[in-house]
């Protein structure tokens, strides 16, 4: 009988310090950004806090000529052309973005100003 009241106890406990963690998750500060670079494709991803949305939005703004590229609650996906001709493609939602550049439709000054932006984009959301 003790080893049952034991063995609920522990379960009891453990359920309730996982429904503390899990509550708390997306508050405070989250952050990760991963480059990955191939031959032929170059993606930055980055999961952040929402509330740092408007400044991503902000510098984005810069290159992009659509306006509200994150939609509250529905992803967003657009295909950027910028002066320069470079190409490439902006996923996101609030606390979320990808930018995906195909190398093979892009030059190498291209590849490197999307790498800028990408630093300065990590610059920002940290």
């Amino acid at each position: 009988m003790k080893k049952n009241i034991f063995t609920s106890s522990v379960l009891i406990l453990s359920l309730a310090i996982s429904l503390i963690f899990s509550s708390c998750k997306g508050h405070g500060d989250r952050l990760k950004i991963t480059v990955n670079e191939t031959d032929t494709n170059y993606e930055m991803t980055a999961s952040y806090n929402e509330d740092k949305t408007p400044k991503v939005e902000q510098y984005l703004s810069q290159y992009v000529p659509q306006t509200a590229i994150f939609k509250p609650g529905h992803p967003s996906e657009i295909r950027v052309t910028l002066a320069d001709k470079s190409e490439f493609n902006i996923k996101s939602t609030p606390g979320e973005l990808r930018i995906n550049l195909d190398k093979k439709l892009n030059t190498k000054t291209s590849l490197n100003n999307i790498k800028r932006i990408s630093k300065e984009l990590k610059d920002i959301l940290q």
